[in-house]
């Protein structure tokens, strides 16, 4: 067996954030976010920014309200102002917007037969893959509208798997989120974290971006007996 075959028969399915990995919409939830705090009155600074990326609609307003008490109309009608804040700046999405090496990534991937999913706790991901042209170079998506109907015994990323038809140990995440990556590794997963490798720490691997990441080197990365592979030096959750 060939050493690419034996690399590319470790992994099998490749899961994709949507927000901030496929598109740099992080920027335009936080816009949004901001806004809606500067309304409200609410704190709202890079650390409270950080704390909402890879989180859904629900638990980010949770996060940006603290110890503020609303009542569920309340909390009902600033999740949707919030989402219509976002909707206006998604409308200037375009392929354009496409972060660098996520196409060549993904050409490369399926070529060597490996499954590929989009995944996303955002109710909106999928208006994000349409308007960037991405929604069909992927053989699954699931947004926040489809969890809910999932078992809530598993996480997102165990239904991808399911829906792949690949085992989680053969599947690995990228994302740009702590709590994604989290959600990876509890899901028996590997994960490729793109961005700051110390808040990333626990991903299997740790990259700036996916711009000129070459397939066959990442799968070198991430097999189990990889003696380099780019990630943080420590990490206290570890």
């Amino acid at each position: 067996m060939s050493r690419r075959r034996g690399l590319t028969d470790s992994v099998r399915g490749f899961i994709f954030d949507v927000d901030g990995v496929i598109a740099d919409t992080a920027v335009l939830h936080t816009a949004a976010w901001r806004r809606l705090a500067a309304e409200e009155g609410l704190p709202f600074d890079e650390n409270l920014a950080d704390q909402l990326r890879g989180v859904s609609r629900s638990e980010s307003l949770r996060i940006l309200l603290g110890d503020v008490k609303v009542s569920p109309e309340r909390f009902e009608e600033l999740a949707a102002r919030k989402n219509s804040y976002y909707g206006e700046c998604l409308s200037s999405l375009t392929e354009a917007d496409v972060l660098p090496g996520v196409r060549s990534l993904m050409d490369a991937l399926s070529s060597r037969g490996v499954r590929i999913a989009a995944v996303s706790v955002s109710r909106n991901a999928r208006t994000v893959l349409i308007h960037t042209r991405m929604i069909d170079a992927f053989d699954i998506v699931i947004d926040g509208n489809d969890l809910p109907r999932f078992n809530p015994t598993l996480n997102r990323f165990q239904h991808a798997a399911r829906l792949l038809r690949v085992e989680p140990g053969a599947c690995v995440v990228v994302e740009d989120s702590a709590t994604g990556v989290a959600a990876a590794r509890a899901a028996g997963m590997r994960s490729v974290g793109i961005g700051d490798a110390d808040r990333l720490c626990v991903a299997t691997v740790a990259v700036d971006s996916l711009r000129d990441i070459d397939a066959a080197r990442l799968l070198t990365w991430l097999s189990p007996n990889a003696r380099h592979r780019p990630s943080a030096a420590f990490c206290s959750s570890r």
